[in-house]
């Protein structure tokens, strides 16, 4: 996957976004509050933001690979976590079978080449149930409390709630069905508490002192209240993971739910099998609770989902099937990469405008048809600016415009010598 990470320019939606942003806040001196384009932007928390701004300061090519890496690198640490989890419970060949399987599973795949916190997300929550697992099969102790604790706040500080819920209620669904549930106080106790509210306490008193109380409104209750309920953005239909399950975990969907219908006296045998049916859930269905609704709010689940597929697999000839499809994909992945230097103008604004770059233009101005042309300024180290031309413009001397392409390219320009 490191060469598509490598080759690849930043794409015009949220990637480009995310640049811009960093790069506002660089200019503003931010660190706890985010603006785009002097818009309040409390969508997130500030963990991936600091991400992209410290890489700012190197190249614009060597940013987005480093940036990617930390997408990547994630997915390998979570494939590596929940293996551990799994030694002792799931033979060798099905643990090989399910790292191969987690690693072509639809979405998971896609985010790792993805510059969005989702990934990282999804590993702080891998580490916090791993924390509460081991203390429910072993003895809690206050070192491992704290890291529950940790993990949970840093899940929470890179993309919203659904870092501390997701943990927090696969940890009472697991301990209810393997009938443990008196252990749930002792697990989530005050050591994981304090940890939390510390790490909320300094983030929020920072917002404050930094942004005041609209900010701090909008972070609070905007972003997780008006979410939950009649949603301002992507409010979609109960029922909507119920149809995207199938191709976000796909080409292993249809195999895992044969599994688990073939083999459903099998599942709800050992811990760790009890822990991802708990998990996946609860996941799935606390998200089809909320009236905001995305594919990727999925990708927490999907390790438990898989793993436990994997661990029902029986036959020696469909693990072998299982292995020869997941590396053909990560081949079919890693050849495909080399052809992204031709589609990158397809794909991303990046190449015309470091062609716009080279002319050293006194201004660049944006058409106002390009789609999430006002964040095009992440490229210049020159004023950018978005412009109406419905009542006429007339392009300053040593100034270029950006303009929509001609399909299938993203943006063509205009420079005035």
């Amino acid at each position: 996957m490191l060469p598509v990470l490598a080759m690849r320019d930043i794409t015009p939606d949220n990637e480009l976004r995310y640049f811009s942003i960093a790069d506002e806040a660089l200019r503003n001196g931010a660190v706890w509050c985010f603006h785009n384009h002097g818009e309040i932007y409390a969508d997130k928390p500030p963990l991936y933001l600091w991400i992209i701004m410290a890489l700012r300061a190197l190249p614009g090519s060597l940013a987005t690979l480093f940036a990617g890496l930390f997408s990547l690198v994630p997915m390998l640490l979570v494939g590596r976590i929940m293996n551990g989890m799994a030694r002792g419970a799931i033979d060798l060949p099905r643990r090989r079978a399910a790292l191969l399987m987690l690693f072509t599973c639809g979405f998971f795949p896609g985010l790792a080449l993805t510059l969005r916190m989702d990934m990282l997300l999804t590993l702080f929550i891998v580490l916090a149930l791993r924390e509460s697992y081991r203390m429910a099969i072993g003895r809690p102790t206050r070192r491992h409390e704290a890291l529950l604790g940790l993990f949970s706040f840093l899940a929470l500080f890179t993309k919203g709630p659904y870092g501390i819920l997701i943990p927090l209620l696969g940890t009472a669904a697991y301990l209810a069905a393997v009938k443990r549930f008196g252990l749930f106080r002792r697990i989530w106790g005050w050591p994981a508490w304090a940890v939390i509210a510390g790490g909320c306490a300094i983030w929020f008193g920072g917002v404050w002192t930094e942004g005041g109380a609209d900010y701090l409104n909008n972070l609070l209750f905007h972003q997780t209240v008006d979410r939950a309920h009649n949603a301002f953005t992507h409010d979609c239909p109960w029922w909507y993971y119920c149809v995207c399950v199938w191709y976000v975990m796909a080409p292993w969907s249809l195999l895992i739910a044969y599994e688990l219908i073939a083999r459903r006296d099998v599942a709800a045998r050992g811990d760790f099998r009890k822990l991802t049916i708990a998990v996946f859930a609860v996941t799935f269905v606390m998200l089809s609770c909320v009236s905001s609704k995305l594919q990727v709010y999925l990708l927490p689940a999907i390790p438990f989902g898989v793993y436990l597929g994997a661990s029902l697999i029986n036959g020696r000839k469909l693990l072998k099937a299982v292995n020869i499809i997941a590396i053909g994909i990560l081949a079919l992945i890693f050849c495909a990469s080399w052809t992204l230097p031709l589609l990158n103008s397809r794909i991303s604004y990046g190449p015309v405008c470091e062609e716009v770059a080279k002319l050293n233009p006194t201004h660049v101005y944006i058409d106002s048809e390009v789609r999430r042309g006002e964040n095009i300024d992440a490229y210049f180290n020159v004023p950018a600016t978005v412009v109406d031309r419905t009542g006429g413009f007339d392009l300053p001397r040593g100034a270029a415009l950006l303009l929509e392409g001609d399909e299938p390219e993203k943006l063509k320009f205009i420079y005035n010598k």
